[in-house]
Parts: structure tokens; sequence; C-alpha cells
């Protein structure tokens, strides 16, 4: 049934329009009867009816103003315009709102007849042409959106262009919502989430999902609904919203800020959805100016200096997450000291068993910077604890003796040859077994260990570089230079000025 509504200033010429027509037998319904512009406007946008029959000359709001309020307002009804003989001109100017049919005041049955019949017509193929719309909406749509993402063919190609302009949706316009699945299985929305808004669902690639919808005030709250009712099912993803575009012919730079939005998930704790329009697009950095601390990390997780460790791993990643790094940098930092660790208890023969799951660390998905901080502080703790266990069992060894001397002399001027002299072992066999146990020379072990010293140095204090070097042991400045570069890749002076950057 199509549904109408009746506008009349008059109440006896309302009971007319009612009785002059058999409605119910030409498919039509009389959802209201109105007795002014104001009230009928009221009606319209509640309604939403396929035909309005109204009166030119009425109090408050007359008939042709209620047409342009009515269309304005996104709604399209036919219109029926009835009017006294001398505002037939006046009701003629309602062409210029596209209005077709109007009857003058009174009209006889067969005119009513023939108008009627002619809105039939309208309203049967208007309804043709949406069945045929919405036909296209769901099947091909969403196929040809998928194509133009995944750069298969493009807006310009044959008449894609001519599919996609009818679904115009006004000063609204269109946004993508990237959906990217981290539950480990490819997932599916499912059709209740997208069809009340008019989203198209667009399958991509992998573990990756998407929905092109109209432009609405709340997308972000409703994204947030989704995302929340999707982890009470224990499924987790990330959402990310891109920007506006007019026309779906420019949806491509809809995905691609929805992409540019996706990486900085990774340095949001709160999850749920990321709006394009709201994020900070502070560029990702790829830079390596974080090695150095990577470096003291280790020494320190070396030394079992805990409370050293975990400053200066929170340190590390209040610098990534102000610089913004990107996750492959950050994963690259975090196996360098995994892998590191992992060879230190391997040379000094802890049972393979005993290890912190060091491949389960590497193989977990960090969805953000929070929790690989989170989980390497875990992994630290849990390292540290082995080898100390390992060193309070082995802590009689001469090796580890020799070890402990050179760390708390390195500043002194050492040989392997006074070494041995001190603790009554032959140099040659002396060297060996100390490369074997720790993976390195005793010189270079000592070198090591003035470097790590001096890099403390110039983060912590002011002194000139040269006494810096005296202090640590080196008699020849040049000396030190070489050493320092051969470990950090930098001059002294840069790498003080880059740490305190």
């Amino acid at each position: 049934m199509f549904k109408v509504i009746l506008v009349d200033d008059e109440p006896f010429a309302l009971e007319g329009i009612k009785l002059m027509v058999e409605w119910e037998e030409l498919g039509f319904e009389i959802v209201e009867m109105c007795e002014n512009g104001e009230e009928a406007l009221a009606c319209i946008e509640a309604c939403k009816p396929d035909l309005v029959v109204t009166d030119i000359r009425m109090p408050v709001i007359d008939g042709l103003e209620l047409i342009d309020r009515v269309q304005k307002a996104g709604n399209d009804p036919v219109f029926i315009i009835l009017s006294g003989y001398n505002d037939f001109e006046y009701a003629r100017s309602a062409l210029r709102y596209g209005v077709k049919h109007y009857l003058l005041k009174p009209a006889l049955d067969r005119e009513w007849e023939a108008v009627i019949q002619l809105v039939i017509g309208e309203l049967q193929h208007r309804e043709q042409q949406r069945v045929r719309q919405d036909l296209v909406a769901d099947r091909l749509v969403p196929t040809l959106l998928a194509q133009m993402l995944r750069g298969e063919i493009s807006a310009t190609d044959g008449n894609v262009g001519e599919i996609l302009d009818p679904l115009a949706q006004g000063d609204r316009g269109w946004r993508y919502i990237h959906v990217e699945w981290l539950s480990g299985s490819e997932q599916e929305l499912d059709a209740r989430y997208f069809l009340s808004r008019k989203a198209h669902a667009i399958d991509l690639f992998g573990n990756q999902e998407g929905l092109v919808m109209p432009s609405v005030p709340d997308i972000e709250e409703w994204a947030q609904q989704v995302y929340e009712d999707l982890r009470e099912q224990g499924i987790e993803c990330c959402l990310s919203i891109g920007p506006r575009v007019d026309s779906l012919r420019h949806i491509e730079d809809s995905y691609a800020g929805a992409l540019e939005t996706s990486v900085h998930h990774f340095f949001h704790i709160s999850g749920g959805p990321l709006d394009y329009d709201k994020i900070n697009h502070k560029q990702v950095s790829y830079d390596l100016n974080a090695v150095s601390i990577v470096d003291d990390i280790q020494s320190a997780i070396e030394a079992l200096q805990d409370k050293r460790v975990e400053d200066l791993i929170k340190q590390m990643f209040v610098t990534l997450s102000a610089n913004k790094t990107a996750r492959e940098v950050v994963h690259l930092l975090v196996i360098r000291i995994v892998l590191k660790s992992a060879t230190v208890m391997r040379e000094m023969g802890i049972d393979s068993e005993a290890l912190p799951r060091v491949r389960d660390f590497l193989r977990r998905e960090h969805r953000s910077l929070k929790e690989v901080e989170e989980s390497l502080q875990a992994y630290v703790q849990q390292y540290m604890s082995q080898l100390k266990q390992h060193k309070e069992k082995f802590s009689g060894h001469p090796l580890r003796v020799i070890e402990r001397f050179i760390q708390e002399h390195y500043r002194e001027t050492l040989t392997i040859k006074e070494i041995g002299e001190r603790f009554f072992m032959n140099p040659v066999y002396l060297g060996q077994a100390f490369m074997k146990r720790n993976g390195v020379g005793i010189i270079e072990y000592i070198h090591d260990l003035r470097i790590n010293a001096a890099k403390r140095m110039l983060c912590e204090s002011d002194e000139t570089i040269r006494l810096i070097a005296e202090q640590i042991g080196y008699v020849h400045y040049h000396h030190f230079l070489k050493e320092f570069e051969k470990r950090v890749s930098n001059k002294p002076a840069v790498f003080r000025q880059l740490s305190k950057a």
C-alpha cells in the first residue's frame, strides 16, 4: 500500500478529498489528514508518505513552501497540488519544484481518476527503480568497490561511475571503515552490523575486511559499539575509520586514510576504533637512535641490575612512543635484546629447559607498543632470575672470579699475562677458556666495559671527552676514539648530542 497524507485548511475539503477517490481499492492508505502546512511538515517527516495531496493556500506554511522544505529535508513524495481558479497560475509555479500534478477546485471525478492513474504509474516506476538500485547495491556495488580498493579496476573504467553515482548521499558523503581481524583466523562481519546502516561489506585480503557506509555524525559511536560487541564474543579486531569523501568514485581516498590510521593502533593502548579525523598523524619514524640504549639495557641485564634494567626499558619505550617508532623497528630492537640474552645463556651452558620461552616471545603478535613493553619487562625479569640462579650456583668457578676482577679493575692497565699470573693460570689457556665462556676475548671484554662506562658518562655528565677517556683507562685518546666508534658507530661527541636530544 502507498501511504498518503491529505493537507487542507478547510475540514470539509479534507473530507471531500477523502471521499472523492476509492483510495484503498487503488492501493493507497491515508495515514494523516492535516489542516495546515506546519502540521503536514511534521507528519511527512514522521510518516515518509509516497503521496501528498495539498492545497496551495494555507496559513503558517503554504503549499509551495511546504514542498520546498520537504525536498530540502531529503524527502521526495509525489505531490498533487489543489488550487482555486484565482490561484491557478500561482500553483503552476510549483513546476520549478518538479510537481507535475495539480487540480482546480472543485475537481471532477474523471479529473481525479486521470491524475491518480498518473501518480500510480509514477510510484510504480519509482518502486521498480528502487528495487533495481537495491539489487545493484546488494550485489554489484560491493564487488565493484572491492575491485577498486584492490586496485583491479578504476572508477573511470567502463560504466563503473554510472553505477556508483546514483548512490550519492547528498551532503553526507561516504566513509570507509577498515577491519583487521586479530583472533588468529579469518572472520566475517555479521550482516546485522551493516544492513541497517545501508553499508556495503568489502571483501579484501586475508584477515582484512572493510565497510563502505554513509558518513553519519555518530559513525565513531557505532563503530565502538560493533567493537565492544565483537569483544564480548571473544573476537579481537582493529577498526580504522577513513576520512569522508563526496562520492563513491573517490572511495580509494577514504581507504588510503583508513590504512594510514590503522598504523596508529600500535601506539594506542585503549583499543577501540580510531577515526582519521581525530588522531595525531605524526609521521611514523624508522630511526634507530634507540640502539645505544639497547646496549645499556643488555649491560645492565648482565650485571643483574634489576631496577636499572626496568628504568632503562621504560625510558626506551617513552622515546619510542614519543617518536612514533614503527612497529618493525620496535620489534627489531626488542628481538636484539631477546636473542642476545638467549646467546649469553647458551654460552654459559644453561640447560635449554630452563631458558625463557624465546620462540614463544618472538612469535607472539604484539598489538600495541604497551604490550611489547610489558612482554619485554616480563621476559627480562624471567631471564635475570635464571641468570642469577646460574651465577649463584657457579659463583666459585675460577673464570667467574676472574670476570668479577676485570669488572672491578677494567679502568686499570690489564694484560692477559698479568691476569693469568695473578690467578695462577696459563695465559693461553685463560684466553681460550674466557673466550669459550663469554663469547668474547679478555681484551675485547675490557674494551666493552670501558666503552659502556663512557656512554653512561657522556649521557650523565658534562666532563670533556678526553677526560672521560682517561678516567675509564685509556692512555691514548685516539685509541679510545677507535674503540668507541667500533662499538657505537658514532663519534663520542655525536653520541652525546643525540642522547641529550
